[in-house]
């Protein structure tokens, strides 16, 4: 017997192992080119290790019949110190646990961790753990959207923290054909982007809003023509992150501020009888998107009326109470004594004097990082 026909043999031996584990559902052209992009194909070798339960079966088996496999798909071996090594490294990951690491061996063998980025135990573990997380913070969150332990937990568990890698990075896109032999929605799809869906995208409010003396609202383009003469100068814009812009800057900057986003920076234009006055912003960010930085500028003709203190109160409440964040940051240059009297009069803690750390328009200059906590803000107005 050749060689091609015996490679053939072996392949589809490997075909049928797979169909008996998986399931015989079609593979579309969209589910072929995305197992070409993510993966390749079996060596003949490879594929006899399979056949002996030594190897993990194919993630795929292309619609011509060619197996497809991680492209690390013998790294495991290798990093275990050879084949005849792999089970035993493989389950001294869950040495509490035997009978869940043989299961884990079994599900490993199986092929049916091809919806991690990296087959390994360590990432078996990890997305076991972060599918949890997500699962319990998603049933905390249906009881109150702004819980903020459910945030941080919901946060860690798709977007990861430092050292901690969330379901996103762990988890291959997938495709069709997953759906198929899972019997439904792919891992992905459950828990990265179901929650993100309900949870992690922020609900624009209701403009405008409206204070004693302002309204608040997002841009439109002619209110360029009311920043002009602040942005063209140098004395106004020295304790601000850019430096002094034309008027086609402006106006550029004004366009792009009334494209919509993704939902997590809000630019606003405060307005007094009309005339916009100044300029607010509201950047969610943090895990669970439970953190907000707030940023501030009012016009030179329009400073010493207080419009600073009544926008930034607003803001603050709709960070607080239509955001559900649980913090509120401010950072400024340390210069920038009118903003750090605004923060205090807001209640705000000064948290940190940072030396030098923030280059700006040619010098290391100082800032000031200012933060009030979701129950201090409540308490202050109880």
């Amino acid at each position: 017997m050749g060689d091609d026909a015996l490679s053939n043999r072996v392949a589809m031996a490997v075909h049928d192992r797979f169909v008996a584990v998986n399931g015989d559902h079609p593979m579309t052209a969209e589910d072929d080119a995305y197992a070409r992009q993510h993966f390749v194909a079996a060596t003949p070798e490879a594929m006899a290790l399979m056949l002996e339960g030594r190897l993990p079966l194919p993630a795929y088996v292309l619609s011509d019949g060619t197996p497809m496999v991680p492209e690390a798909h013998g790294r495991s071996a290798e990093i275990a110190g050879g084949i005849e090594r792999l089970h035993d490294w493989f389950v001294a990951f869950w040495p509490d646990d035997p009978a869940t690491a043989e299961q884990e061996w079994v599900r490993y063998l199986s092929g049916q961790y091809a919806c991690l980025s990296e087959e390994a135990p360590v990432r078996i573990k990890q997305m076991t753990e972060r599918v949890a997380e997500a699962a319990a913070a998603v049933d905390l969150l249906r009881q109150d959207a702004h819980d903020p332990i459910a945030r941080g937990m919901l946060g860690e568990a798709v977007d990861g923290v430092l050292g901690v890698p969330g379901l996103d990075s762990l988890l291959r896109p997938m495709t069709a054909y997953d759906r198929l032999r899972y019997g439904g929605p792919t891992v992905r799809e459950m828990w990265v982007d179901s929650p993100r869906a309900e949870f992690l995208a922020p609900v624009a409010p209701t403009w405008p809003l409206r204070t004693e003396r302002l309204v608040l609202r997002p841009f439109e383009l002619s209110d360029a023509d009311a920043f002009v003469e602040a942005w063209a100068s140098e004395e106004w814009t020295s304790l601000l992150l850019s430096r002094p812009r034309n008027p086609a800057e402006v106006a550029d900057m004004v366009r792009r501020r009334t494209e919509p986003g993704d939902g997590q920076f809000l630019g606003v234009a405060a307005a007094h009888d009309g005339e916009v006055v100044g300029d607010l912003m509201l950047q969610l960010q943090g895990t669970g998107l439970s953190e907000g930085e707030i940023g501030w500028s009012i016009l030179p003709r329009h400073t010493g009326r207080g419009y600073a203190t009544e926008a930034a109160e607003a803001m603050l409440r709709l960070g607080f109470e239509h955001f559900g964040l649980r913090r509120i940051v401010a950072n400024l240059d340390a210069r920038n004594d009118r903003s750090a009297a605004l923060c205090e009069r807001l209640g705000m803690r000064r948290e940190c004097h940072k030396r030098g750390d923030f280059w700006s328009k040619g010098r290391w200059t100082d800032s000031y990082e200012y933060a009030l906590l979701r129950e201090e803000w409540a308490a202050a107005r109880a």
